[in-house]
């Protein structure tokens, strides 16, 4: 386009194209990708258009201070989907007749979710569900699944089909027949194959059916988590090289069925199935249990670990996790007072924020900010800095005009961490009418450019356009220039085209690809500890664990060996980490 005209919003310090989260404001996305990212990090997952970068946004512009954290907070969310969602003999399971019957966890990942967001949650997934339970036919004393979504839904998680094309049936019918079992039954795999050949199309009908409910609905397509390794078995995965080669097609089959399915209606693809390679039933950090698991373990499912992998997955889809912005500083550990000069955009949290403008104090509670943004951990409060984004030059006051000189780059208009955006050329007027609203009221503002080169706070480039930026599956990867950035969970190494990450962010601008490296915003830069060393300290403090911009946090005492046991899960598989402290 000759002019590009996008108005975003910044009010976390993540820039958020206005209409392409549909949260808010109920617009539906369409179109998919390899889980594309908002201009400044906002996740988006698979979705595809929408108001995307490179067509104009026409919503309004909300004055409001807001929390990216909380976006899907109240957000009526129905989770359907067959064992792989519901988390049989995850402790501890959800009371009632019908949840004992579909063996169905309150720590599976739609539950984790839905405490850590605030969404309000209704939970039918069943263990043994084909997309004929969801659609048709009633299970385990509930009707089909599809009848807990109403008009007002908006949020929707699905994992299904692996019980369609008999995935985990016939990999545990080997699994009996090769470890000398009785009664083990039969595999077809004729039959398998035929089935796999409808299975997309029968996901679709899922994502259809729920829109002609509720329209505004966003729909999630997790798939299905690794199970098998990619070389050979082990002990605990009793099939032959052939049957071993068979069902990887098949699981690899299942989740090319789910992205098309995905594709074809506009729902998100929360790619579980590529982030979970190197946590199969045979790895040393396991997100799946093995064939004979402990007591009350099910076969080949999903362990806490891979549900929380998996939430974490879905979080970052929906905009409800986001790093830092940076050059935001601490002001107060929790259950203090933050204290600072004017008005000022305020985070709190760890890992996870929530934000809002305060003028002189705040208190850092979760009562404070409305919410407990990142539950069972301590948490910090952080101010944004005075002025401009960090980086960024002002080029005009309020009432002025900003000289934006070249080609396209992102402008932004405010102050003290509250933003509008226009990615455009020109001369721009630096006034609310301009940026489509005022982004926070009775203070002075300014115009301001951004820089040339890598997004802040701590990218650097791995490749130029059309070149190939190399990645592990799970890191995130940023495409852009000039400020107006999309950014991917990549599968692997990420070819650095606008097609990859699901439009140009900013037009006629020569773009790179860029990776992060270091500490996550807000804490020390230098790590406490390598992987599989002692981060030493006193009293309780939250850690933060990962690399290349994939981190977990937990609180600890006394001090925490610096490994994937200690935290629950491995948050990029094949990266050597290091653990954090807060300043």
């Amino acid at each position: 386009m000759a002019n590009m005209r996008q108005r975003y919003r910044w009010r976390t310090g993540v820039l958020t194209l206005v209409l392409s989260l549909g949260l808010a404001t109920g617009c539906a996305n369409s179109g998919a990708d390899p889980t594309p990212v908002d201009a400044k990090g906002t996740a988006k997952a698979t979705a595809g258009a929408g108001a995307g970068a490179g067509s104009e946004a026409t919503g309004s512009l909300s004055t409001a201070s807001t929390s990216l954290a909380a976006s899907a907070s109240g957000l009526e969310y129905v989770a359907m989907g067959s064992s792989f969602a519901a988390g049989p003999s995850i402790p501890p399971l959800k009371s009632g007749s019908v949840a004992a019957a579909c063996v169905r966890s309150d720590n599976n990942y739609a539950s984790v979710v839905a405490r850590e967001t605030g969404a309000k949650l209704t939970d039918v997934t069943c263990s043994g569900a084909t997309t004929a339970n969801i659609l048709t036919t009633s299970q385990a004393g509930q009707p089909a699944q599809i009848s807990a979504v109403k008009s007002t839904t908006r949020l929707v998680t699905v994992t299904i089909g692996g019980n369609d094309v008999n995935y985990l049936g016939s990999v545990t019918t080997y699994s009996c027949q090769n470890s000398g079992g009785t009664n083990c039954g039969t595999v077809d795999q004729a039959a398998i194959n035929t089935s796999l050949a409808a299975v997309s199309g029968r996901i679709q009908n899922v994502v259809k059916a729920v829109h002609r409910i509720s329209p505004q609905a966003r729909v999630f397509l997790v798939n299905y988590s690794t199970v098998l390794p990619d070389s050979s078995a082990c002990t605990g995965v009793p099939l032959t090289a052939a049957q071993l080669a068979f069902e990887r097609g098949v699981a690899s089959r299942l989740a090319a069925a789910t992205s098309a399915a995905a594709t074809v209606t506009g729902a998100t693809l929360v790619d579980l199935a590529t982030v979970s390679h190197g946590h199969d039933a045979c790895a040393s950090t396991p997100w799946v249990e093995k064939y004979k698991p402990a007591s009350g373990r099910a076969t080949y499912h999903p362990n806490e670990a891979g549900m929380k992998a998996a939430a974490s997955l879905v979080k970052y889809a929906i905009g409800t996790s986001s790093p830092l912005p940076a050059g935001y500083t601490r002001c107060a550990s929790e259950g203090a007072t933050c204290s600072f000069s004017g008005t000022r955009l305020v985070a709190f949290g760890s890992g996870t924020y929530a934000y809002k403008t305060a003028t002189g104090s705040t208190p850092c509670t979760s009562a404070s900010f409305g919410g407990d943004p990142a539950s069972n951990t301590i948490k910090t409060c952080y101010i944004a800095i005075a002025g401009g984004p960090y980086a960024y030059t002002k080029c005009a006051s309020e009432g002025g005009t900003c000289s934006v000189p070249g080609y396209n780059r992102d402008v932004v208009f405010g102050s003290n961490g509250n933003f509008n955006h226009l990615v455009t050329k020109g001369s721009v007027a630096c006034n609310a009418a301009r940026f489509g609203g005022d982004p926070v009221l009775n203070v002075a503002k300014s115009c301001y450019l951004a820089p040339a080169g890598a997004p802040a706070g701590g990218w650097t480039k791995c490749a130029a356009e059309n070149g190939t930026c190399a990645a592990l599956p799970g890191q995130p990867v940023m495409y852009g220039a000039y400020g107006a950035f999309k950014t991917v969970v990549a599968a692997g190494n990420t070819t650095c085209t606008s097609a990859a990450f699901g439009g140009d962010p900013v037009d006629g601008q020569s773009k790179s690809c860029y990776t992060a490296g270091g500490a996550p915003a807000g804490y020390k830069a230098t790590a406490c500890a390598t992987q599989g060393g002692t981060c030493a300290f006193t009293g309780q403090r939250t850690v933060a664990y990962g690399a290349r911009g994939r981190f977990v946090y937990k609180t600890l005492s006394g001090g925490t060996t610096c490994a994937a046991a200690a935290f629950g899960v491995d948050p990029l598989y094949g990266a050597v980490k290091s653990c954090y402290l807060t300043y």
